[in-house]
């Protein structure tokens, strides 16, 4: 399973979204990187929470100062 990730009984409740929101909200312009891979499972998942984000969430290279070897 991706870490980190909804339980299942809490999944489709919004909590994700509203979470990645008000990181939004607090800190405007900001962009992160996660290092793991996202699931195809997941894919719907990041299309919505994406969809009123400029540029949505896609999977990018990372910055030049992180090592991912």
């Amino acid at each position: 399973m991706e870490e980190p990730h909804t339980e299942t009984e809490f999944q489709r409740a919004g909590l994700a979204r509203t979470a990645l929101a008000a990181l939004r909200a607090d800190y405007p312009g900001l962009s992160w990187h996660t290092l793991g891979g996202h699931f195809r499972e997941a894919a719907p998942f990041w299309e919505t929470v994406g969809a009123t984000v400029p540029g949505g969430y896609s999977q990018r290279p990372p910055c030049p100062h992180i090592e991912t070897g």
